[in-house]
């Protein structure tokens, strides 16, 4: 549990575009909203008498029911207080009338009810209307309002009393109120649609992605997508330039290559023929070793042209008309062409096929293929070993074995020895380093797979997959 939560947390923790924009769009609505709160706000400086009359109640009713109920005392007060109550949001006691709505109401001159605790100063029925008085450093504001006068009935007059600080908060409240609800209901209904829409713009990246991570390493041909955003043609358009340079660059490595084997080839062949040719007229025992290593050391650079114009073949891609190969046939061949050398290392070459095995490929590259699997397994068994060949079918595919009785190769260098020139640390035996980069590249010319693993009883065993054919 705890390794999957540091794995969420480090995802959710991981810079990512999509969550970037989605969290500016959440930002961008959150920073409008609280734009239209400060503009609710600041109108609400200037208060109006219509704002005051909207803040009380049923406004228009208290008046009409004051002035009905003003022949009748007792109900008058029992309806003020009511009302007074209402507008206090309480019973009274504890309420401060510079947070509340107060009430002073007359009629006929004559004071008839006053919210408790409310200055004796503030109110005044001989002006309607909105009025703002100031007293004791305070600002209050009298909106004043008179009944319908009835026959032989005076009218009633309704002064509602705010202070200025009780009144901003309570039009304010009423802003936010209107203004953050719809936010706060809306907000989680918009984080869904953001987050689509935010993902399907993003797709062409998706895509453009998709592709690179799908193509090998010799696969530099240039990206076909349509560039159709504005945005996105700059980045396609700078890697097909990069994929074109590095084309170039890897074209002119390969020719180089094949170009100094093939031209180092022809001296190297001659230069062993004449030492061959020597041998046999040399008389003196000093002289003789000298010439025997000249000969091994032109036989490793022979070999080393050979294995290097084979690995600019591997590279340079399948014909467009791929060979039926039967692979029996084929390593029969490369054996036959080995056999005297592990007749002389007193090496025992085993091979079994049951015939039949058939794929699709380029002949060349195969026996190139083959050829450095049995020649790397003679190099590193020892005198008096077996190299074992088992040859089989697994459904679609067709699975080479090559097994030695060498030292084999570390687990932790297995896929180190695919790549050109790398060798294992601490080998009696030497080489170029090509051999296993020469069968890899083959291998992926061919859709084929390989796997290094110990051998039974010790050494080196490789296996090879390629895809079968019809018989």
């Amino acid at each position: 549990m705890s390794l999957l939560f540091k794995r969420l947390m480090r995802r959710a923790l991981e810079p990512s575009v999509l969550r970037g924009l989605l969290l500016a769009q959440a930002g961008l609505i959150v920073l409008i909203w609280l734009g239209l709160v400060l503009s609710a706000v600041l109108e609400r400086e200037m208060v109006t008498e219509s704002d005051l009359a909207e803040a009380v109640p049923a406004l228009e009713a208290v008046v009409l029911a004051a002035q009905a109920l003003s022949d009748q005392p007792q109900a008058l007060q029992q309806l003020l207080h009511k009302v007074d109550q209402w507008n206090r949001f309480g019973d009274g006691e504890q309420d401060d009338p510079h947070l509340r709505t107060a009430m002073v109401v007359w009629r006929d001159g004559h004071e008839l009810f006053r919210t408790e605790r409310l200055p004796a100063a503030l109110g005044d029925a001989s002006q309607l209307g909105l009025r703002k008085r100031e007293l004791a450093g305070e600002v209050w504001h009298l909106l004043t309002v008179a009944g319908q006068p009835a026959e032989g009935k005076p009218p009633v007059v309704i002064s509602f009393v705010y202070n200025t600080t009780g009144l901003q908060a309570l039009l304010s409240s009423n802003s936010l109120r209107l203004v953050l609800l719809p936010l706060m209901v809306s907000l989680p209904l918009l984080i869904l649609p953001a987050w689509l829409s935010v993902y399907l713009s993003l797709r062409p990246w998706r895509q453009v992605a998709g592709e690179l991570a799908g193509r090998g390493a010799n696969e530099l041909q240039p990206l076909t997508l349509p560039a159709r955003q504005r945005e996105l043609r700059p980045l396609i358009e700078a890697m097909n330039r990069l994929l074109a340079e590095v084309r170039e660059a890897r074209e002119r490595e390969r020719q180089f290559v094949a170009d100094a084997a093939h031209e180092l080839r022809t001296p190297l062949a001659a230069l062993q023929l004449y030492a061959e040719s020597l041998q046999p007229l040399v008389q003196d025992s000093r002289a003789a070793p000298v010439l025997a290593g000249m000969l091994k050391s032109t036989e490793r650079s022979v070999h080393l042209a050979q294995q290097l114009l084979a690995l600019m073949r591997s590279e340079a891609g399948l014909p467009t008309q791929p060979q039926r190969i039967e692979l029996g046939a084929l390593i029969q061949d490369v054996l036959a062409e080995v056999a005297l050398r592990a007749h002389r290392c007193g090496i025992t070459l085993d091979c079994e096929s049951p015939g039949g095995l058939w794929t699709l490929g380029q002949l060349d590259g195969l026996t190139s293929l083959f050829t450095n699997l049995v020649d790397n397994a003679l190099k590193y068994s020892p005198g008096g070993g077996c190299v074992r060949l088992r040859l089989s079918r697994a459904e679609a595919e067709l699975c080479i074995e090559v097994c030695d009785q060498g030292p084999g190769i570390p687990p932790a260098w297995r896929e180190q020895v695919l790549q050109r020139f790398t060798r294992v640390p601490d080998q009696a035996e030497r080489g170029s380093g090509l051999g296993l980069a020469i069968v890899s590249t083959v291998l992926n010319r061919h859709r084929g797979r390989l796997a290094l693993d110990d051998a039974p009883g010790g050494g080196l065993r490789v296996r090879v997959w390629l895809p079968a054919a019809a018989a």
